[in-house]
């Protein structure tokens, strides 16, 4: 049988903990790049994750294997939202005009992959927080001074707005529409403009956590800003009827933020208490299945440092802590149950 503390036969044979402990049948999360000044989103391909790191303006390539890490921009100011396509790394600057003397890097710029040694502005925007590719095009949400979500061509050459939402947040896009959070709640549009379609329900004093898409549904994530901003909600909604009923997972979320899914199973963070705005440390990784949680979710990990952005990529998650004050940022490879 599968020892209890086997990290290549962890709680069945051949599950393999892909270089973390196994401790009493689950497998624990192993860092594969620390040291991280306050990561804030990821991406993956086959072999690498990128980082966006907002605490050293800069944005890096990590190797799954290994964990060599290569500094593909620097002197970026508030490097935030980080997307892969068409053989090019894009990234939004959370920079906006008039914060002084350092120039003006707001916007979404991109670079091309391997070397990413043509960096060049895309768009200007201000204030924009994340940005996703689809289709050969940009969409980014733009906190201030003019808010809105916004979609530019890969070149910079054409663009337009989709919508004007309050203190918008993260996005993620499919053929059909883009989906968005902001202070209301999560909505979409079409992607060719149109109506805006409120999904779920609606949220307020809420702190936005990150969407992700598959073929059939989206699911976000959000924290309760209003009362002790402990806790929040974990949802997914039918694309195709979004009258149908939304699913909820989970019933003690401590501030929920990341969010991924494979072919069976949703996982996300929650990124934990706080005691004056500093981490008690207590954050974790959870999963259920995609069609709802049989009773409360799997605890796949805890004991983290504000975790964020999670990504599914076969075997593995690959999710970014956070860290707060004295403990640094970190990428963590946990393999899936």
């Amino acid at each position: 049988m599968p020892a209890a503390t086997d990290p290549f036969n962890c709680g069945r044979c051949g599950h393999s903990c892909l270089g973390g402990q196994c401790v009493d049948k689950k497998c624990k999360s192993v860092v594969v790049k620390g040291g991280l000044e306050n990561p804030t989103d990821l991406v993956a391909d086959a072999n690498h994750v990128y980082v966006a790191l907002y605490g050293s303006d800069r944005v890096v390539r990590i190797a799954k294997n290994g964990g060599l890490m290569d500094v593909l921009v620097s002197g970026h100011v508030d490097a935030h939202g980080v997307t892969l396509g068409g053989g090019k790394l894009f990234w939004a600057n959370l920079d906006y005009a008039g914060t002084g003397t350092d120039g003006y890097w707001g916007g979404v710029w991109g670079c091309t992959l391997p070397a990413c040694a043509d960096t060049d502005q895309v768009t200007q925007g201000d204030n924009v927080a994340y940005v996703r590719f689809s289709n050969d095009h940009l969409f980014f949400t733009e906190r201030s001074p003019g808010e809105a979500l916004t979609w530019v061509t890969r070149d910079g050459v054409d663009k337009d707005n989709l919508a004007f939402p309050t203190d918008p947040w993260s996005v993620a896009v499919d053929e059909s529409h883009v989906y968005f959070q902001f202070a209301g709640g999560l909505s979409r549009v079409s992607v060719a403009g149109g109506p805006i379609q409120p999904v779920g329900e609606s949220q307020s004093f809420a702190d936005n956590g990150f969407i992700t898409l598959d073929a059939d549904r989206v699911y976000w994530a959000f924290s309760d800003v209003g009362g002790s901003g402990e806790t929040g909600r974990v949802y997914s909604a039918l694309k195709s009827n979004l009258a149908a009923p939304i699913v909820k997972y989970g019933t003690n979320n401590a501030r929920p933020n990341g969010v991924a899914v494979d072919a069976t199973t949703l996982y996300w963070t929650n990124e934990g208490t706080l005691t004056s705005s500093t981490s008690n440390g207590d954050g974790k990784v959870l999963a259920c299945p995609k069609q709802g949680c049989q009773g409360e979710p799997v605890v796949l990990e805890e004991g983290l440092v504000l975790p964020r952005t999670i990504v599914a990529d076969g075997d593995a998650l690959y999710f970014i802590v956070r860290g707060n004050g004295t403990t640094a940022g970190e990428l963590r490879r946990l393999a899936k149950p």
